[in-house]
């Protein structure tokens, strides 16, 4: 074997979590825009904040834990 199984295994993965962060980032730019903007508290955001700033963590945590 050439190895070439686990090079496309690893792109696919990147690509994933490229998708992944977009897709956070994406959220990033119309939540607190769109969804958000009707609200007249402020912690409507501060909760998404802090849900949104968690995930992010967990998602980069769990891309160092599988870093070689």
């Amino acid at each position: 074997m050439d190895g070439n199984g686990s090079q496309g295994s690893n792109k696919r993965a990147s690509r994933g979590w490229l998708m992944w962060f977009i897709f956070l980032f994406f959220l990033d730019l119309v939540v607190p825009f769109t969804w958000l903007s009707h609200v007249q508290k402020v912690t409507g955001a501060f909760l998404f904040w802090i849900l949104w700033t968690i995930v992010a963590l967990a998602s980069m945590f769990a891309i160092f834990l599988k870093w070689r």
